[in-house]
């Protein structure tokens, strides 16, 4: 064989890396060229995402000897350029399932054939590749508790170790070729906490270590945004930094570890649901709700009220908590995500269209499928079968998941000298001289009233009266790992 390239995309890793396998199998000790495309539509999409992929991407080089391979572009065209530099005959991938990485490999499929070569997708970023699981009666799962009771019958394959590093030395050509614009991008400056996300191999695995050490807490604790019982791993899932088969191996068998399990495997169902119904990434998935209607978000008083989430300045302590810990860490904690999403929704009426965008924007780990169906999932347009009536109420949310306002003093410090029973309804504090007036806003709009209007709305897309049950079960992991 003249030479193979691996082209790293969501699997920057050696660990359990089976595109890697591949690689090395069909090299037979060489020539083999690993390969990475910087594209400027990802880099332009999140200056915070960005950062995390540079960070990723000095880490992986390191592992490899300084010898990965960088170019930057269009990555379907670079990949086929530099097969036909190197004289490479086949390129070896991990699959990728959003509409956009399908377009990408079907062109980069064609150009490689064109110049004599040919790509080889194989394995997935996800416990089971999206499709393996069908419904008995065909089709796929628009349920998550039967698609993970399939799941955990099917099971997946147990994590192999990387290969032994000799075997990769052997096989590596050098000297690694760099694009210039792909070198800036390594050098942007890191714009998240490293201290909580691990950014190279080595780190995201003692994080997972030290997950699984405390595996006990999470089932009571993940729901908790002040306390420390998540992983915070999905940046490095989003990144293949770890493969979630990693993830559930090590959490086999602890207390708490088929909770861990369970909420990981919403990455499968949205995976799946993204790759059944390609338009769902930014179109409803229940068709009715194309006639919702939205306030418009370019006219006042829209506009002001959706720049004061943005800013985290509701007057609702919680709300504004989760937006400032996005803005300020570029990751947000789950329950938090789940708030802020239903109060733009259905307390601003705003399209979810538009607080998916902010969050893809500004979150470390946005995944398209993950991120944008938890949206769905919150604006009772997805996979949930009657979920529009579920409102939050934020003040209840922060009394029952944040009841000693750690959450709130973190990242609100103009509320942190409150005592706790005003930290959720900072306006008795203000009536009561305990906070000045402008220290906070008061809340934009009222929760009461916003809540019988988000019904009444959808009473006229359903037939149905503008009033119903709130629930609150089955909820998403909105792409936290």
């Amino acid at each position: 064989m003249r030479g193979v390239v691996l082209w790293f995309r969501r699997d920057l890793r050696l660990a359990d890396n089976r595109a890697l396998e591949r690689a090395l199998l069909l090299a037979e000790g060489g020539p083999l060229h690993l390969f990475f495309c910087v594209s400027p539509r990802l880099i332009e999409a999140s200056t915070g995402r960005s950062s995390y992929l540079a960070a990723a991407l000095r880490g992986l080089d390191r592992s490899l000897g300084g010898r990965l391979n960088l170019a930057h572009g269009d990555p379907a065209a670079e990949v086929a350029a530099f097969a036909a530099r190197t004289g490479a005959e086949v390129v070896v991938a991990t699959r990728e399932f959003t509409p956009l990485a399908r377009r990408r490999d079907e062109r980069a499929a064609g150009l490689l054939e064109a110049g004599g070569a040919r790509l080889e997708l194989g394995d997935s970023p996800y416990l089971l590749p999206p499709g393996k699981l069908a419904r008995a009666t065909g089709g796929w799962h628009r349920a998550f508790t039967p698609f993970y009771r399939r799941l955990a019958e099917h099971g997946f394959d147990a994590p192999r170790p990387a290969p032994e590093g000799a075997l990769i030395d052997a096989a590596l050509s050098e000297p690694a070729l760099r694009d210039p614009k792909a070198l800036e991008v390594l050098g942007l400056p890191e714009r998240f906490d490293r201290r909580r996300f691990g950014a190279s191999e080595e780190e995201v695995l003692a994080q997972l270590a030290s997950f699984a050490a405390r595996a006990v807490e999470y089932p009571a604790g993940r729901n908790l945004p002040g306390s420390e019982a998540t992983s915070r791993l999905s940046p490095a899932l989003r990144f293949g930094l770890v493969h979630p088969r990693q993830v559930a191996a090590a959490m086999a068998g602890l207390p708490g570890g088929d909770e861990a399990v369970r909420q990981l495997a919403w990455r499968d169902f949205f995976a799946q649901t993204l790759a059944s119904e390609p338009k769902s990434a930014w179109e409803n998935l229940e068709g009715r709700f194309a006639r919702m209607v939205h306030d418009d978000p370019s006219a006042s008083p829209a506009r002001e009220r959706l720049e004061a989430w943005k800013q985290g300045m509701t007057g609702y302590p919680m709300v504004d908590a989760g937006m400032r810990e996005l803005a300020t860490s570029g990751w947000m904690h789950n329950r938090a995500r789940m708030i802020v999403a239903s109060f733009l929704i259905k307390d601003l009426h705003i399209d979810w269209r538009i607080g998916a965008g902010h969050f893809m924007e500004h979150l470390i780990d946005g995944d398209i499928a993950s991120n944008n169906h938890s949206w769905q999932w919150v604006a009772g347009s997805g996979t949930d079968a009657a979920p529009y009536f579920r409102v939050f109420n934020p003040v209840l949310q922060g009394k029952k998941f944040d009841p000693e306002g750690a959450y709130i003093r973190a990242h609100l410090p103009e509320l942190s000298h409150l005592p706790t029973r005003f930290l959720h309804e900072p306006w008795e504090a203000k009536r009561l001289g305990l906070l000045q007036p402008g220290a906070y806003p008061d809340p934009i709009v009222d929760h009461a009233r916003e809540r019988e209007e988000a019904l009444r709305r959808f009473g006229e897309i359903s037939g149905k009266p503008g009033s119903g049950p709130v629930g609150e079960a089955g909820q998403p992991a909105l792409a936290e790992g």
